[in-house]
């Protein structure tokens, strides 16, 4: 069957295959000039996915980048402070210590020892409050305070008073340029007998004279000695000492009073932080176990202890609630209850609340173990701690008591070397030089080890966060960037097609009748 053609027919379908074909060259010139495959979702709805979910992984790995960089400008500084900057202050105390030990040195020479001895002290007072970004790095989670404040601390030789400091039995007050040192000249029990001392603030060039009253019924007493005021427990024994042999440690209850340094930050001991929301006043709640992370606990349903045997449900979450397990729980009776989450227990005690024994439904509670970790996500769910508990390195005091023991504790060395060479004890003075060689720095090597290891795994995941972006960078590459081979090839081809479609839509349109009569 014959179809009539007109002019009207051929145009329109010549303006449309026009049409098409610069459409498609236009979109290969759009592709040339982004050097993009894909320019709108319209392009590729797959590709479209896979580039937006490439360039989320893109961006979450420099963020990991930023976090590693951070984390290794936190643990530079902390090596440096900690291997090179204390090591050395240690190694110039030995080197005091070993000429301080010696009988070639006179008590005059001790206390111009003793005047670089302090300075020393000071310079390590700076580096445990060292800052990175206005943060203090030996602190802990509370980095936006000072690490350590200079205070004052008691040392004796004699086994009594020695164990009562260690155990936090001691309170000062006041402050002082000098070491004090209290020497007994009676023999008694604290609060039982009368006791006499005499007090020096000049390395026991000259004395003065107190005495510490009786009273039964107190338990608190007051050694006042220039300004400072030593609070001291009920029933300590004292030996007097013979005042003609001189200031020696050993001679009778001698005590000097010499500086330290009080840790102010945060610990990681246990037991863990525990947090309640939600719930009746009085619910109590502790948490038992190793936990590597913050757990949070939500009952899902009434609980009441009351009774025996009523199940209930609980759930937990290790990511902050983005994701929840539930499990189920039995009560066994009275006023207790325990559950078992990741890592450990958790109990609870509902004798407290008035008018009932049931925790409602809703009742939320917060386990938080690391109190003194700053963590940074350096990868998907792998953090590092890039703070430090100072009181682990530099030890000083920490709830009234030596944070380390005496041989590993540094402040506590540098305040008794001060007080040695302030009242030139040879003695002291050589039993500080064994604890530094022995104890005291290879302790030091060990703390700086483990932040080292801590450095040395942020550059691996560096590295790693590297050749990771390298492979996005690639398979967005892949699926987002043009062939440029192609392309030209298709603006060649384009371009051919769209000059035949024009000169042979002019050539038919100027045919008619008339060219052949």
């Amino acid at each position: 069957m014959a179809i009539r053609i007109t002019h009207s027919n051929m145009y329109g379908s010549m303006v449309n295959d026009m049409q098409k074909t610069l459409a498609a060259y236009m979109e290969s010139t759009m592709q040339g000039s982004t050097q993009k495959r894909i320019n709108r979702p319209s392009d590729d709805p797959a590709g479209t996915f896979r580039v937006l979910t490439a360039r989320n992984q893109i961006q979450n790995t420099d963020q990991y980048k930023t976090n590693v960089e951070t984390a290794q400008g936190w643990l530079q500084l902390a090596d440096n402070v900690v291997a090179t900057q204390t090591n050395n202050v240690l190694t110039q105390l030995k080197e005091l210590a070993e000429q301080a030990s010696t009988d070639t040195y006179t008590g005059e020479q001790r206390q111009l020892m003793a005047e670089e001895a302090r300075a020393l002290f000071g310079t390590l007072l700076n580096l445990s409050n060292t800052e990175f970004d206005g943060k203090s790095i030996f602190a802990g989670h509370r980095y936006d305070s000072n690490a350590f404040e200079e205070h004052l601390a008691v040392t004796s030789w004699d086994e009594n008073w020695s164990e009562a400091a260690s155990q936090g039995a001691f309170r000062i007050d006041g402050a002082s340029d000098s070491t004090i040192m209290v020497q007994f000249t009676s023999d008694g029990t604290v609060g039982d007998d009368d006791l006499t001392y005499r007090w020096s603030a000049d390395g026991g060039t000259t004395w003065t004279e107190a005495t510490l009253a009786a009273d039964p019924n107190a338990t608190t007493f007051t050694i006042s000695a220039n300004g400072v005021q030593l609070y001291v427990p009920n029933g300590l024994e004292v030996s007097a000492a013979d005042v003609d042999a001189g200031p020696g440690a050993n001679n009778g209850t001698l005590l000097y009073i010499r500086p330290s340094a009080v840790y102010q930050g945060d610990d990681n001991n246990p037991p863990p932080d525990i947090t309640i929301m939600g719930g009746q006043e009085g619910l109590e709640a502790a948490a038992s176990g190793n936990f590597g992370k913050d757990v949070l606990v939500r009952f899902d349903s009434a609980a009441d202890l009351a009774t025996a045997g009523n199940e209930f449900t609980y759930s937990y979450s290790t990511d902050g609630g983005n994701n929840w397990v539930t499990a189920k729980g039995t009560t066994t009776g009275g006023d207790s209850l325990r559950l078992t989450i990741p890592g450990g227990y958790m109990d609870f005690n509902t004798a407290g609340i008035a008018g009932g024994s049931t925790i409602p439904a809703g009742t939320q509670i917060m386990v938080h173990p690391d109190r003194a970790d700053l963590n940074f996500e350096i990868m998907e769910d792998t953090y590092v701690s890039v703070n430090s508990v100072g009181m682990e390195i530099f030890g000083g005091y920490y709830q009234n008591k030596p944070a380390l023991s005496n041989e590993q504790n540094i402040f506590e060395l540098a305040g008794e070397f001060i007080a040695y060479l302030e009242c030139d004890n040879r003695d002291g003075c050589a039993q500080v030089l064994a604890k530094l060689t022995n104890d005291c720095m290879p302790y030091l090597e060990s703390q700086a080890a483990k932040i080292g290891a801590k450095e040395t795994r942020v550059e691996t995941v560096y590295d790693i966060l590297d050749f990771r972006k390298l492979d996005q960078e690639e398979l967005l590459s892949n699926v987002e960037d043009i062939d440029l081979t192609e392309l030209l090839t298709n603006l060649t081809r384009q371009q051919m097609t769209y000059s035949m479609v024009l000169q042979s839509s002019s050539m038919i349109m100027q045919l008619n009748l008339s060219n052949y009569i």
